[in-house]
């Protein structure tokens, strides 16, 4: 295997999964937060006939929840996993985004 700057060698693809697989469930959580958020504000606006407003902050904390788990992945040397929740944040957010057009 390649050797990176701090002279330590990357994980294996096996071990990648397997740790991302792991983490998985616990993404959940905020990530399920943020879909509440945007899915009870949108209804609670609509049965009052308003307009939806984005919730910037839940949003932007459960993104950001998500984002320190890959810098952790990252940090352990999981690499690949800490790209594919990277990847699964970005595709997320921005879904939970496209609600409000």
């Amino acid at each position: 295997m390649h050797e990176d700057r701090t002279g330590r060698e990357p994980r294996s693809a096996l071990a990648n999964l397997g740790v991302f697989l792991a983490v998985l469930p616990f993404n959940v959580l905020p990530a399920g937060y943020a879909l509440l958020a945007v899915g009870i504000g949108g209804w609670a606006a609509t049965k009052n006939g308003e307009e939806p407003t984005v919730p910037v902050w839940e949003i932007a904390g459960s993104g950001s929840v998500l984002v320190a788990v890959a810098v952790g992945l990252a940090w352990g040397r999981f690499r690949a996993a800490a790209v594919a929740q990277v990847g699964l944040t970005a595709v997320l957010m921005t879904w939970l985004l496209s609600a409000y057009h």
